[in-house]
């Protein structure tokens, strides 16, 4: 493509001298595991968000399955989470015992409705996981009164939200747990799979630490049955150094955003998310909503623009999910947004022309 969906090379250029320095010196010390990068990560990304610790782990669905152990998640136990998700939200969730209860979305916004999760709620509803999706936070003020009013926890899937605000708070800071994703193509990724565990829940994230590491106690004592999920060094490098750039980083994709959002406002029935006054995204994704999304994803290939659909079948459509879920379930907002969604191209190192060459595009397939 002339002009990539995404491209993570000018950052990798951006980063190699310096990275390749930390890296040789892991090399050297053959430090791997754990170390001085991991933990000044941990500590760092925590400073960062104002949480009450960070627990590195090795991608972001552990992410979520440590974080639902680590609040004792119990076979048969329900979580409410938004269908038009990426389906590792709702796959932890399986892989945690519980089972998955999909609701339907705000259609403004794209993110959960916070209504139809309590209507959707039963006896054995236990937490919510709503997710900040393409970067822009959910209500949280009605998901906090929410389970506050109903004794629930929630996990927050800030997996697309690296840096975002509510109220002037980051996100990752407000659920009992967060969990985040660190593949290369997030705000805040490396050059690999990576994931970490934030919250408000100082006890949670102490038995997250402890499920991610074997449960171990001390050396080959095992006080829980845990998992092996842990960040690696050589990644923790990485985001070490890109964790330095992130409000940088953010700050330039909230331009070109402006931008995108400017040149094309009132083209076509072109839509872009709402975002509520209380809300400050990180735009992972520059999501747009039409009836003629394939079309217009065609036109763009045609022209050598890249594209995505994020995400083209909602979690209550996915052939996976029907033994668990009631059948003939509809959630009429999720399942039009994933007719109509196309994600634009959109990363740090795009030109302003790029962007405008990307605009012209989409206005001359609407005849604008």
């Amino acid at each position: 493509m002339r002009i990539p969906h995404f491209d993570l090379k000018p950052a990798a250029e951006e980063l190699a001298p310096e990275l390749l320095a930390r890296w040789s010196d892991l090399v050297a010390r053959t430090s791997f595991v754990g170390g001085p990068e991991v933990e000044g990560f941990e500590a760092g990304f925590a400073t960062y968000l104002g949480a009450a610790g960070c627990v590195a782990v090795a991608n972001g669905t552990d992410a979520l399955v440590v974080a639902l152990r680590a609040l004792d998640l119990r076979p048969g136990d329900e979580v409410l989470l938004p269908s038009f998700t990426f389906f590792a939200t709702a796959e932890a969730v399986v892989w945690a015992g519980g089972v998955p209860v999909p609701v339907d979305i705000d259609a403004a916004t794209f993110n959960i409705d916070v209504a139809d999760a309590a209507a959707r709620a039963t006896s054995r509803t236990v937490g919510i996981i709503p997710v900040h999706l393409y970067g822009q936070p959910c209500d949280l003020d009605a998901v906090s009164e929410l389970c506050a009013r109903r004794g629930w926890w929630f996990v927050e899937d800030a997996a697309q939200a690296h840096g975002a605000l509510w109220r002037g708070r980051r996100v990752g800071t407000f659920g009992a747990l967060a969990g985040w994703s660190f593949y290369p193509s997030k705000n805040l990724g490396c050059f690999g799979d990576g994931g970490a565990i934030t919250g408000a829940d100082g006890g949670a994230l102490a038995r997250a630490r402890l499920l991610a590491n074997h449960g171990r106690v001390e050396h080959y004592r095992h006080g829980a049955v845990g998992t092996n999920s842990r960040l690696d060094a050589l990644q923790a490098a990485v985001l070490n150094l890109r964790l330095g750039r992130l409000e940088r980083d953010n700050a330039r994709r909230a331009a070109l955003v402006a931008r995108y959002r400017e040149t094309l406002a009132g083209v076509g029935d072109l839509r872009f998310a709402a975002a509520p006054a209380a809300a400050t995204p990180v735009w992972h994704q520059l999501t747009v909503r039409t009836a003629a999304r394939d079309a217009l994803r065609a036109h763009l290939q045609g022209a050598g623009i890249g594209s995505a659909t994020f995400y083209p079948i909602p979690v209550h459509q996915q052939p996976a999910m029907q033994e668990l879920l009631p059948s003939g379930l509809e959630l009429p907002a999720a399942e039009a947004a994933a007719r109509e969604v196309l994600c634009l191209p959109l990363f740090p190192q795009l030109a302003e022309a790029q962007v405008d060459e990307v605009c012209a595009c989409v206005r001359a397939f609407f005849g604008d």
